[in-house]
């Protein structure tokens, strides 16, 4: 992959990440924040949009005409103020092009493992983290990690999702379409007022705590974590840096579910415990199942 497509595909999962929440909040009627979001983007908008145009030989995808009547009625729904309908051109239009754009680059491209990144994310995790300090000179190899049952993926737009397996079922982490959409939805579910910390099972690639973050800005984050291979994976093939340089995150690594055990019959008022689901359907622990099941109603009836 040249630098110029490398940069086209880090910008446009930025780009859908911020309109994934513009749409989320549009459809809340949050107008404000939603608004503010399409400000901040409309430079990687243009960006992007100047990009593909420019370099039409490559992606060859729609004709310039199209694009700029999308962009031109994206712009025309602003200025009349009616959300509803800019909200549509955002996510049937715009995100939807987008996404062909990402798939078009990661059907023709390799995107091989990034070992700098890996270590980069490996190194502020060890910071901000319990339990996982020998993972300095563990070795990454994702063709083992492939044999033990795990599989990661690209989604629409270009971010990263894991596949796991237990118990003979096959199961997902993160959504294969819109990501920051999900996390979103999950983090503003988990969102209470009060809450000054979260107590947080299950790391998975760190998009749903990403939002958690954004949406709770005074609020700490503690996660608990028992596999060490979704570590390894979150390292490898997700931007968990950005989580850990926050400085209100850290990560406990956990297999046998002692210190969890511990802090859940210590919660105060103002700590709010939250599972993610797929990482409790990747409990191969019987004590880390009856923990979560204990402060978590729906996980009885899985």
């Amino acid at each position: 992959m040249t630098e110029k497509i490398k940069f086209i595909f880090e910008q446009n999962i930025s780009l859908l990440q911020q309109l994934d929440r513009a749409v989320c909040y549009f459809r809340k009627q949050q107008h404000d924040l939603a608004l503010g979001i399409v400000a901040d983007s409309m430079d990687l908008i243009n960006n992007s949009i100047e990009a593909i145009i420019t370099d039409s030989e490559y992606f060859n995808l729609v004709s310039t005409d199209s694009v700029l009547g999308m962009l031109s009625s994206i712009l025309d729904s602003y200025k009349r103020k009616d959300y509803i309908l800019l909200a549509d051109l955002l996510e049937i239009k715009l995100i939807s092009f987008i996404n062909k754009v990402q798939e078009h680059i990661i059907g023709k491209e390799e995107i091989a493992f990034d070992k700098d990144r890996y270590q980069e994310n490996l190194n502020w995790l060890i910071k901000h983290s319990v339990g996982i300090d020998r993972l300095i000179d563990y070795p990454m190899d994702p063709q083992l990690l492939l044999k033990e049952g795990y599989r990661v993926e690209f989604s629409f737009g270009g971010l990263m999702t894991l596949v796991a397996e237990n118990n003979n079922s096959q199961f997902y982490f993160h959504t294969n379409g819109r990501i920051t959409f999900e996390a979103l939805m999950l983090a503003k579910h988990w969102y209470k007022k009060e809450a000054s910390r979260y107590i947080l099972y299950g790391l998975g690639f760190g998009y749903h705590i990403r939002e958690l973050l954004a949406i709770s800005p005074r609020s700490n984050i503690t996660v608990y974590e028992s596999d060490l291979n979704v570590i390894m994976l979150a390292c490898a093939f997700a931007n968990i840096k950005d989580i850990f340089a926050s400085g209100r995150v850290d990560l406990i690594y956990d297999p046998d579910y002692i210190w969890l055990g511990e802090r859940l019959r210590n919660l105060s008022k103002k700590e709010s415990f939250c599972v993610h689901y797929p990482s409790f359907q990747n409990i191969r622990n019987d004590m880390g199942i009856k923990l979560t099941e204990s402060y978590v109603s729906w996980s009885k009836n899985i």
